[in-house]
């Protein structure tokens, strides 16, 4: 039997854009004059807020864009780690045309003034490796790929897109996905078709086919 898990964190007017300091989400009730019909329109959403996806786009002039990405759906390789910061020894070997997904245990929600601060990342190291080894997505159930940081320039970022390889970031449920008795995982990333955006919230989901061992490593 084949049971998907979502992986998505539930977003509310509280949720806080990059770098923390505003509300990425605001929903007003529209009054079209019927009392027994409730109509919301989204007055601000900030496309790169909760679990979203990046695309080429975001940081590669020219690059492909969200609408062009699709609904991306790949086999999966569930990385759990708790190291602060996540080297090249973490990265199997066999992770080709893969989404490779990083557990890091990070809990904190988007309404949390601390959810940008003091989350692991990717040394560059290990990014370089993902792009050899040919994964076909990232994804982090952290706010970002790399360090809250604009001096630094965002190179995991920069690394992943100039390769064609889309970002999905603020995942969640990953304690859900471990209960789960399988042995192969499917990821699948499904955003707004926007054009011409770079980024966009998502549904994330693990399709799991119960029955089997799960694969970790």
């Amino acid at each position: 039997m084949i049971r998907a898990i979502d992986l998505t964190r539930p977003l509310s007017s509280h949720s806080l854009s990059y770098p923390g300091d505003r509300s990425g989400l605001c929903i007003r009730r529209v009054d079209i004059g019927d009392p027994d019909c409730l109509v919301s329109e989204l007055t601000r959403l900030d496309l790169h807020l909760g679990t979203h996806i990046d695309a080429p786009l975001h940081f590669i002039p020219r690059g492909v864009s969200i609408a062009d990405l699709g609904t991306p759906l790949f086999p999966a390789v569930l990385i759990e780690t708790p190291e602060d910061t996540i080297g090249p020894e973490s990265i199997p070997d066999d992770v080709n045309g893969c989404a490779v997904l990083f557990d890091t245990g990070w809990t904190k929600s988007p309404d949390e003034p601390g959810y940008f601060e003091g989350y692991s990342t990717l040394t560059q190291e290990a990014a370089n490796l993902l792009v050899e080894r040919g994964a076909a997505l990232v994804g982090f159930d952290t706010p970002s790929a790399d360090t809250v940081s604009m001096e630094l320039g965002f190179p995991i970022h920069r690394t992943f897109l100039a390769a064609s390889i889309p970002i999905v970031e603020g995942l969640a449920g990953f304690d859900r996905l471990r209960e789960v008795n399988c042995d192969h995982i499917w990821f699948g990333a499904f955003p707004l078709p926007l054009a011409g955006v770079e980024g966009s919230p998502i549904r994330a989901v693990a399709f799991v086919v119960e029955g089997q061992k799960i694969r970790e490593t």
